[in-house]
């Protein structure tokens, strides 16, 4: 796994291009929570990929939909296979 690339396009994220992987996960979230998304990636980035996302996640979840936590676990279950 290269961490550059995946920093890389996690700084390329725009609120629309979370959205649209968002719906077709099966959910539909917040322009805030897109929003949310992006700056905590951004500002974690380095964070997150050594290993901490789910410290990252939890962090969060009072800022975010019952929904929206839910779906966001079950994606990082999903995908942490990447970033390990």
């Amino acid at each position: 796994m290269n961490k550059g690339i995946i920093k890389a396009y996690a700084m390329s994220l725009t609120p629309s291009k979370v959205k649209e992987f968002a719906l077709k996960e099966g959910i539909s979230i917040s322009d805030e929570e897109a929003v949310l998304f992006i700056d905590t990636i951004r500002e974690n980035a380095d964070y997150i990929l050594d290993g901490h996302a789910l410290e990252v996640i939890e962090s969060k979840k009072h800022m975010m939909s019952e929904d929206a936590y839910s779906k966001l676990l079950e994606l990082f279950n999903k995908y942490k296979k990447f970033i390990d």
